[in-house]
């Protein structure tokens, strides 16, 4: 940020116009109108006398762009990598939770379904008919296998949409 833009966001964040920075300046407001177009530079007297009424140092003024540009380098620290770096490894550990709850559920479906086709299956009633002698009719309720099935889709679903939430939401 240069100093005239500098200077016009000091004056607008004070609510104060041109002429009455000029007013407390001992300048006019054309003067002001220079300095914020960085057209002219003010002198080490006024530049004194900004820092005096925007109550800053002279280095705050001057060296603000400079300062920023450090302080942007310097807010990555080791912690900050750290944290980083956990916090990565927990949405790679509910992201593959999730995928490995639903992986588990998906076999589980698929056992119960072939096991419920093959005792449907003419070839397990003909076995039952030769190694009983007859027949007899034993409904199995297939529907109670599939729960821990369901359940194990339930939580691995909900553990995906959470890491979907949180990296949108929270990138960090």
């Amino acid at each position: 940020m240069q100093l005239g833009n500098q200077i016009h966001q000091l004056r607008k964040l004070s609510g104060m116009t041109q002429e009455q920075l000029a007013e407390k300046l001992n300048v006019s407001r054309q003067t002001i109108s220079k300095w914020e177009s960085d057209t002219t530079m003010p002198d080490l007297e006024s530049m004194v006398r900004i820092c005096r009424i925007f109550q800053l140092s002279l280095d705050e003024l001057v060296l603000k762009e400079e300062e920023s540009m450090t302080e942007r380098h310097e807010k990555i620290t080791l912690e900050d990598l750290m944290e980083i770096n956990l916090h990565n490894r927990r949405m790679t550990l509910l992201l593959v939770s999730g995928l490995i709850f639903l992986m588990v559920s998906a076999l589980g479906i698929i056992f119960v379904t072939a096991l419920s086709d093959i005792t449907y299956s003419t070839q397990y009633m003909l076995y039952r008919y030769i190694a009983v002698g007859s027949y007899a009719y034993a409904p199995v309720n297939f529907a109670r296998f599939l729960i821990p099935s369901v359940g194990a889709g339930v939580i691995g679903l909900l553990l995906c949409l959470c890491y979907v939430i949180k990296n949108r939401n929270g990138k960090r």
